[in-house]
């Protein structure tokens, strides 16, 4: 059964992928076109706070104060866990960020995953259910979240700085028991147990995407292990925070369905950033006579 209200998936015997996929542009805080209980994993990145500007309004997280922030964000994770189906999970990709030194203030770090953690924890314990963060640590592409890699005294000891090289990936389930799959998709999904072992140790070690056009892209390889990590193909992905429209991308390339939602964002390049997540999402690889029975975008 499909996750959005009134929609039907339908299939054409000429292309492969029986996965469906729609994109509203539309404010993940109020995500009405999705049904309750109807989507099986949700992968996202949720706009840094407080240091880029998207160019949008109606943003989260530029201008806000710290607890605003949080407050927005327990917005779109109220919906997150109305839509999301009992026993699944709730993947949230987060980095610290630190504070640049001002007469007032001294350089600091603030702890972003830590208060993420903790307001999902506090305000949704009746649902959802913390199950720890793995660690990934990653060749810095951006100077956002992180600073350079020789901070302070360099050689000398006491006023060095750590290398805020690593993100986040915060993991909640939703309180329930999990829907039932076929013994013959379980036994398609089998994961061998060396890369069971890589895949659900606290530590990941791959490179972060090369920043074009958007600012806050995340790699293929996120999305992909927590894919076939927490869902089955057929299964429905959530990203209310699509940027570029990575996660898409994954889910059809995995035979998954996907959901995205994005409000917008300015690109680097100046590029419509409609056009930069059609791109990305095979959008035009599909024949133009199937192509809105595969992609619907809104």
């Amino acid at each position: 059964m499909s996750a959005l209200a009134g929609f039907r998936p339908l299939i054409h015997e000429d292309y492969t992928s029986e996965s469906t996929h729609r994109i509203y542009f539309k404010d993940a805080r109020k995500m009405k076109e999705i049904l309750d209980e109807s989507v099986q994993l949700i992968i996202t990145s949720p706009p840094y706070w407080n240091i880029k500007d998207y160019g949008h309004a109606n943003q989260i997280g530029y201008h806000d104060s710290l607890s605003g922030y949080l407050e927005n964000l327990n917005r779109v994770w109220k919906e997150c866990i109305r839509v999301l189906t009992p026993g699944c999970r709730l993947c949230i990709n987060i980095g610290d960020m630190y504070l640049r030194a001002t007469k007032e203030t001294p350089y600091q770090i603030v702890p972003i995953h830590s208060f993420l953690v903790n307001s999902i924890s506090r305000k949704f314990q009746k649902n959802m259910i913390y199950l720890g963060s793995i660690i990934w640590q990653k060749i810095p592409t951006t100077k956002t979240s992180g600073g350079a890699s020789v901070m302070g005294s360099y050689g000398r000891p006491r006023n060095g700085y750590l290398s805020l090289d690593y993100e986040y990936i915060a993991i909640f389930k939703k309180v329930g028991d999990p829907p039932k799959v076929p013994r013959e998709t379980i036994e398609e999904s089998r994961i061998g147990i060396n890369e069971w072992r890589e895949l659900f140790s606290g530590h990941w070690r791959f490179n972060g995407e090369s920043q074009k056009g958007h600012i806050a892209m995340f790699p293929e390889e996120l999305p992909r292990r927590l894919i076939k990590m927490f869902s089955f193909p057929n299964d429905t992905v959530l990203d209310p925070f699509l940027g570029s429209g990575t996660t898409t991308r994954v889910a059809f390339d995995m035979e998954r369905n996907s959901i995205g939602y994005e409000i917008g964002f300015d690109t680097n390049d100046g590029e419509d950033f409609k056009e930069l997540i059609k791109k990305k999402i095979h959008y035009y690889d599909v024949p133009e006579e199937i192509r809105e029975r595969i992609f619907g975008i809104s």
